[in-house]
This record gives C-alpha cells, structure tokens and sequence, in this order.
C-alpha cells in the first residue's frame, strides 16, 4: 500500500466520521434573526436600567465640553478683535510705563543653539522613521 493509498483512506474515514448538518432556512432566519436583535439594541441604548446613568453622565459631559468650547470662543474672538482694532483701529496701547529690556544673544551662541537644535532634530526624525521599521517594532515590543 503506497502512501497516496493511505492518505486517501484516512481522509475518507475523516469525512464519514464528521456529520455536518444542512444549514436550511431556518439557520438563515436565526442568523438575520440574531443580526435584528444586534441592531435594535445598538439603535435603542437606554433600554438597560444602568443605561440611564450612563446616559445622564454623557449629558453633564457634553454640557460641560459646550460650555468651554463657548468660553474658548468668546475669548478667542475678544483677542481677535482686540488685535483687529489695535492694528486697523488706531488704538494705542501704553507700553511706556513698563520698562522692558530685550536680552542681547550674540551671532555665535545663535550658531551653537540653531547648531545643537539640528541634531537634536535629526536624531529625533531619525529615531522616528526607524520606529516604524522591523527594527523599531521588536525595540517597542522589548520596553513593552
């Protein structure tokens, strides 16, 4: 008996071993069935008794997000405005009671800083391109 024989009888007795049963319409019907009762429970989220508190919780949150995004509105056009009437306006602010010096930073401490900044920048956008790399995945897998 050659090894083709063999496996052919094995996979034979595997399919009369396994009964697989006809899937009719009565699966189908259990299936969208199932499918409506997932739809209805995402469509109607308050129908659970805890689903009240959380709901009420989601309604102070959004109450609170509207009214610090009503209060970054209100001050960022009072900032709008206020620059718009300074420059076009002709409102002059006095700056004369303040005494402001401007610190003095020679050209060759410009040179080192934009110098060190450079690299500091290269090594970062280095580090984060290779971070999506092979490389930087088994490194992010190693520190987590």
């Amino acid at each position: 008996m050659s090894r083709k024989d063999i496996e052919a009888r094995l996979d034979r007795s595997l399919v009369n071993q396994i009964a697989v049963p006809r899937l009719d319409e009565r699966f189908d019907a259990a299936v969208w069935a199932r499918i409506e009762a997932a739809e209805a429970k995402a469509t109607n989220p308050v129908s659970a008794p805890g689903a009240v508190e959380a709901s009420s919780g989601a309604l102070r949150a959004s109450r609170w997000l509207a009214i610090t995004n009503s209060i970054g509105i209100t001050v960022t056009l009072g900032v709008v405005l206020y620059f718009v009437l300074r420059t076009f306006g002709g409102i002059e602010m006095p700056v004369s009671d303040v005494n402001l010096s401007v610190p003095v930073i020679s050209d060759d401490m410009v040179a080192r800083i934009v110098g060190i900044l450079g690299q500091v920048l290269g090594v970062v956008a280095l580090a984060f391109g290779l971070s999506f790399t092979s490389i930087g995945r088994r490194v992010r897998a190693s520190f987590s």
